[in-house]
């Protein structure tokens, strides 16, 4: 999501860089050059015969509308980018302060291939997800995994530092097996003013679970259609301050019904009315 806030992939594709999105979904919408539909299922909107389409164009071969097909000839394709890839850009779900941990929850394996195989490992990730120690950045994790439907996700990826070995005269060399270099770029755009701000800092507390998009009864209706990059209630008061201004916030604003399902369900108890209300109300007369 931070990547679809920035148009990282954009830019470094107008900057003469060949770039792939990893995650199945994204690499889909990559193809079909649109944005996504829900955080965590991006092309939640597209079909097995629409995907097996895009694909038998791309990859110049007739692809069945076949599920495990598909994923066939995308982990065949990935396979040799992971490998010849100089650079592999993760973001994470909660980094560690004490240790300098990030960790990343994953279902597809994509994340450990793109971020060990390639000899540099770039994570870019947002200021508010840093919390203070190891052990509440799992409470952290394991949250965000639950309220987002999984018993326990295939993959748990926790990324202190770059590959190190100490084997030969316990001498510690860099650059074992996975990257050489590892670097971690904290994003404020925005998020400094938000926390700020009394009556719109808690939403620095979504945790991008998803969880209130399956309550919320406009997004059942209009999916990714209720969003600028984040979706929902809560993705337009990201909107007004990270991703677009009140300009793209205010239809969306004016789009949620109030109704409060997505607190019921949001396992930080975000008041995302309330917010709304108050988004309205500057739209109108200012700050």
């Amino acid at each position: 999501m931070l990547g679809e806030e920035l148009h990282l992939r954009e830019y470094l594709e107008d900057n003469g860089n060949e770039v792939w999105e990893t995650d199945l979904g994204e690499f889909i919408l990559q193809l079909r050059k649109e944005r996504p539909m829900h955080i965590l299922s991006p092309s939640i909107h597209v079909p097995r015969e629409q995907v097996a389409e895009v694909f038998s164009k791309f990859f110049g071969k007739e692809v069945p509308p076949d599920i495990a097909e598909e994923v066939k000839v995308v982990r065949e394709f990935m396979r040799e980018k992971y490998f010849t890839a100089d650079i592999g850009i993760s973001g994470a779900n909660v980094v560690a302060a004490d240790t300098g941990a990030m960790v990343i929850i994953e279902n597809e394996g994509n994340v450990r291939l793109a971020t060990g195989a390639p000899p540099v490992h770039i994570v870019i990730v947002g200021i508010e997800k840093l919390v203070p120690t190891f052990q509440d950045a799992m409470k952290v994790a394991e949250v965000t995994w639950r309220y987002a439907q999984y018993g326990i996700p295939s993959y748990v990826n926790i990324v202190s530092g770059p590959s190190k070995t100490g084997d030969i005269e316990k001498v510690t060399t860099y650059g074992a097996h996975g990257p050489k270099e590892f670097y971690v770029i904290f994003v404020d755009n925005g998020r400094s003013e938000m926390a700020k701000q009394e009556k719109f800092s808690q939403a620095l507390n979504c945790l991008r679970c998803g969880g209130c998009m399956y309550e919320c009864p406009v997004f059942q209706v209009t999916a990714g259609h209720f969003g600028h990059i984040y979706m929902g209630g809560i993705g337009a008061i990201w909107t007004a301050f990270v991703a677009g201004g009140m300009e793209k916030a205010a239809p969306m604003a004016y789009s949620c019904l109030r109704c409060g399902r997505c607190v019921e369900r949001c396992p930080m108890s975000i008041g995302v009315p309330a917010m709304i209300g108050e988004l309205r109300k500057r739209s109108i007369y200012g700050e």
